[in-house]
């Protein structure tokens, strides 16, 4: 009489078990024909070809200029990644110089600079946003620091 009913029982189990696997297998083949519709709508609304347009340097050098800035404030000698010159503002705002000739790069310098910020440029020396300098005017050099450098 156990066998019987271990007999039984493993039957139905077995057979719950096949009706369980085709159902799953029914269900994925849903969500590949799901995918697959999914696919070829995205590619559908994606551009054919990409297309570069053409820039004259007239343009490129018009953009450039509309971003410059002109500011006032310290060049300050930072000793980091091998030491570089910085600017701060006179409001406070911090900018990694590019460019910056040597004739200026002297620890506490004040000047009027003129520049383009580069806010997407990434450096290692993480002081402020990138400004790429176009014009130095020195407005006072009785706070150059000879050979001494801020931390």
């Amino acid at each position: 009489m156990k066998t019987h009913h271990l007999k039984l029982a493993l039957i139905i189990t077995s057979a719950l078990a096949l009706v369980a696997c085709s159902q799953e297998e029914s269900n994925k083949d849903v969500t590949m024909v799901d995918k697959e519709k999914q696919m070829e709508s995205k590619t559908e609304s994606m551009p054919k070809e990409l297309v570069a347009e053409p820039v004259t340097q007239a343009e490129a050098v018009e953009d450039s200029v509309k971003g410059e800035v002109s500011m006032k404030g310290s060049i300050i000698y930072k000793d980091l990644e091998g030491g570089f010159y910085a600017f701060i503002a006179e409001n406070g705002d911090r900018y990694t110089l590019h460019g910056l000739d040597e004739t200026y790069q002297k620890n506490g310098l004040v000047v009027e600079v003129e520049g383009t910020p580069k806010p997407d440029m990434m450096t290692f020396t993480q002081f402020g946003t990138v400004l790429q300098v176009s014009s130095v005017k020195v407005l006072d050099t009785s706070k150059v620091i000879d050979n001494l450098q801020t931390q």
